[in-house]
């Protein structure tokens, strides 16, 4: 059990809280005895769920020496539903994202994943790819591809079941970049392989879903356009 916070409200540990870098809002609940039960912070993706638990356990020790286990400090990361709309809007036959977030539950080391994909003028057509389980800090990227590849394989009228084969980081002219690989098989059971690369621009899993976009606009163009 954690220390009761005698001399600290919970109104100035969620002060705190929200002070850190990518923290939007945050929520702690205590017990009878004042201890601290769980502490449940939303952020953007700028950040890892492990770098802002890090954040918080160590503001709330420097602050009032109240040391807090990390498996009570819960992250959900979120997106504004704008981000990276003009990376590929205006042509009527491309995906481009509508939104993405991820919902991240340390206390359990489980993660709940959700694309959604739009295309044609006025956000005519959607569709929405999901990915849930446990969830690894190693999977950082993957989960969001995962979630990508889902939505593109909701397309109707798509030939073949698309798989994420690889995603994997790489430096290249010292930026991150983030790779992926597609495989689909077509009619004949022929398997195609689609390669996408997307920039870390500092939007976290969002890159991961632009390599996604990149592997496979091209293809999709052709069912949608």
């Amino acid at each position: 059990m954690d220390e009761p916070t005698n001399e600290v409200t919970v109104e100035e540990m969620e002060a705190l809280i929200c002070q850190l870098p990518t923290v939007m809002k945050c929520a702690v609940a205590v017990n009878d005895w004042g201890a601290v039960e769980e502490i449940h912070v939303l952020t953007n993706l700028e950040r890892t769920p492990k770098q802002v638990v890090r954040d918080v356990e160590s503001a709330l020790l420097a602050r009032w020496n109240l040391k807090i286990d990390h498996k009570r400090i819960s992250v959900a990361q979120i997106v504004p539903d704008d981000t990276d709309k003009p990376v590929v809007r205006g042509a009527s036959g491309r995906l481009w994202i509508h939104e993405y977030h991820m919902d991240l539950d340390s206390l359990r080391q489980t993660a709940r994943v959700r694309v959604v994909f739009a295309w044609g003028e006025g956000e005519a057509e959607r569709v929405t790819g999901e990915w849930s389980g446990h969830y690894l800090p190693s999977q950082y990227y993957q989960v969001m591809a995962w979630a990508a590849v889902d939505a593109v394989n909701r397309i109707p009228g798509l030939v073949g079941p698309i798989v994420l084969t690889e995603c994997r980081t790489v430096t290249l002219a010292n930026r991150p970049v983030v790779l992926v690989a597609l495989s689909q098989y077509d009619r004949r059971r022929r398997e195609t392989l689609l390669i996408g690369s997307a920039e870390e621009r500092g939007d976290g899993q969002g890159a991961s879903v632009r390599a996604v976009l990149d592997a496979v606009n091209r293809k999709v163009s052709r069912v949608i356009g």
